[in-house]
């Protein structure tokens, strides 16, 4: 088997076992429930606002050392820190239960980061990049799929979601997730750490000689070996502080090299303001199935979010596995394809404020769902395709970290009311202006694109 292929399937497995996460599509059912009896207020700006903190304190940390440490290190505490998470929340845990739980959560949201830099680093084929991150991204979505259909179909068997069952699921799939990553291959070596240089055996085996033979050379001569001998370590200990110097400016170089390439940086705008808006629609989209609920003080509606979620990730994986396979020229096109799926999802996220069909909320994420995915999955490729191999844990992790900021500066200055106060449904509408925001920036870099092409034409 090509070391691509191979690669792609071991990742693939990883991305699967780590979205076996049964209880996620009714986390916010479950924290309302009679077994915790939160009000559909404090999960988002009590409980979830915890897991966005940490996830912004933990990401700069972790996309620092994510290269240090090789990747497979990160990856396997990955797959600890949602153990932990989930056991936080079994068994009727109390609200601080809840809040620590959800600090592991936001390592293992963070840790996240290290999984796609892992990918890039162990292919060295850069014509290959398209289609693992297809393949990647259709295993993560698959894995949310399968977990979403099992909770779903023990929603219905039972006439209520079984969360405590939901739950150790759940810390069974982290459990595995841990396991597998134990086993996957190691990165070789790290891209801005190189392993240090000792110091020449040879010539401490000759300072060695040198004291215990000293008949064999002048008293002069053991002098000179010994002062030798010393200088050596000095300039060690100085290559070590100009190494840990040059790394420094090693990683500025590579981050300013990266987004000075127009193309890259355009990319990474619309990845971390899309991603800033998926991690909000997708934490909080269940809290508007509740709030939705309550308002119609609709109390027979059986909820049907594990089939959502399960519709929302199987056409998600679909779109971002058939997009992989797709050979346009995305430097020339994806300017429109960007700023056509961006209103899309504004719309569809426009039209999640003001419905209150839940029939009708439910098609809105799938349809939101699949765009996000799609075009995901082609900005992570061409980026990658432009990138040094060593920078992909820098740029991935940074990217991630404004999406992080983005989601964080929404959680404090809206959800918890500090900038202004609105209802879940109306927080919707803040989202819908980021899309909206993405649009509009693409269709500006399409019509200047086309000026520019225009302008060349009728120069030659």
């Amino acid at each position: 088997m090509d070391n691509w292929k191979k690669i792609s399937f071991l990742v693939g497995v990883f991305a699967f076992a780590r979205e076996f996460r049964p209880i996620e599509p009714f986390y916010a059912a479950y924290m309302t429930s009679p077994y915790i009896n939160c009000t559909v207020e404090q999960v988002p700006t009590e409980l979830y606002s915890v897991g966005s903190y940490s996830m912004f304190v933990l990401i700069i940390i972790i996309f620092l050392v994510t290269d240090y440490v090789k990747y497979k290190p990160v990856l396997i505490v990955d797959g600890i820190g949602g153990v932990f998470h989930y056991t936080a929340i079994a068994n009727s845990p109390s609200k601080l239960r809840i809040q620590f739980g959800q600090a592991f959560y936001g390592f293992f949201f963070s840790a996240e980061v290290a999984l796609f830099g892992y990918l890039y680093a162990m292919v060295e084929e850069k014509e290959f990049y398209q289609k693992i991150t297809g393949h990647a991204r259709a295993a993560t979505l698959t894995g949310k799929f399968f977990s979403s259909c099992l909770s779903q179909i023990l929603a219905i068997t039972y006439g209520t979601p079984p969360y405590n069952a939901l739950v150790y699921m759940s810390i069974f799939g982290m459990s595995f997730t841990t396991v597998w990553a134990i086993f996957l291959p190691k990165v070789k070596y790290s891209l801005y750490f190189p392993n240090k240089k000792k110091v020449d055996e040879t010539s401490m085996g000759q300072s060695t000689v040198t004291v215990y033979n000293p008949q064999k050379y002048k008293d002069s001569q053991l002098s000179i070996e010994a002062a030798s001998n010393e200088e050596k370590i000095k300039n060690y200990e100085n290559n070590e502080v100009e190494e840990e110097y040059s790394v420094v400016k090693e990683l500025y170089k590579d981050f300013k090299q990266s987004y000075s390439d127009p193309y890259v940086c355009k990319l990474c705008f619309w990845w971390a303001v899309a991603m800033g808006g998926y991690l909000q629609v997708y934490a909080y989209i269940n809290v508007l199935y509740t709030y939705v609920l309550e308002e119609n003080e609709d109390t027979e509606f059986t909820l049907y979010n594990g089939a959502a979620e399960s519709l929302n990730t199987l056409i998600g994986a679909l779109s971002a596995f058939t997009i992989s396979k797709v050979k346009w020229n995305w430097y020339s096109v994806g300017d429109i394809f960007f700023a056509i799926g961006s209103i899309i999802a504004a719309i569809v996220l426009l039209c999640c404020v003001y419905c209150r069909n839940l029939w009708y909320i439910y098609a809105f994420y799938i349809i939101y769902g699949m765009m996000y995915q799609t075009m995901l999955t082609i900005a992570e490729s061409e980026v990658a395709k432009r990138l040094n191999k060593k920078c992909y844990g820098l740029i991935f992790g940074f990217n991630t970290f404004i999406a992080v900021c983005i989601n964080t500066i929404i959680i404090y200055g809206v959800i918890q009311g500090h900038f202004i106060k609105i209802n879940i449904a109306q927080q919707f509408l803040i989202y819908t202006v980021l899309y909206v925001v993405l649009a509009i920036f693409f269709f500006g870099s399409s019509i200047l694109r086309m000026f520019r092409d225009e302008g060349i034409v009728e120069y030659n």
